[in-house]
């Protein structure tokens, strides 16, 4: 798994790569709740799927506990561009009532204020 993490304002965006599954969804829990408890600053968690080609209920649990600590910070969580298998996969989860999709950076930027 390939996972790129940067801020942008007041947002973490997370860039994965490969399959988040029951084999990467522990380093990326780990690297995401580091970033978080290392910047108090951050509220919004946007998270770059374009690479994802596969995710699992190990990976879909790793997005929901990321929601839920950046609903503590009064955030929201975007899914910028995820690729069909996966944005179906959110869908049937039922994802997208926690979480917005962008198919940019700018939109994912504009749905959580530009901030």
């Amino acid at each position: 798994m390939d996972i790129a993490i940067k801020r942008k304002g007041k947002a973490l965006i997370v860039s994965l790569g490969g399959e988040l599954d029951l084999a990467t969804a522990g380093e990326v829990r780990e690297r995401v709740d580091l970033a978080l408890l290392e910047d108090s600053r951050v509220h919004h968690l946007i998270w770059d799927l374009e690479k994802v080609g596969f995710i699992d209920s190990s990976g879909l649990g790793v997005l929901l506990g990321r929601y839920k600590k950046i609903q503590a910070r009064a955030g929201r969580v975007v899914a910028l561009r995820p690729v069909d298998p996966v944005r179906k996969m959110l869908r049937m989860a039922g994802m997208e009532r926690i979480m917005h999709f962008a198919d940019t950076e700018e939109q994912a930027l504009a749905q959580i204020g530009g901030r």
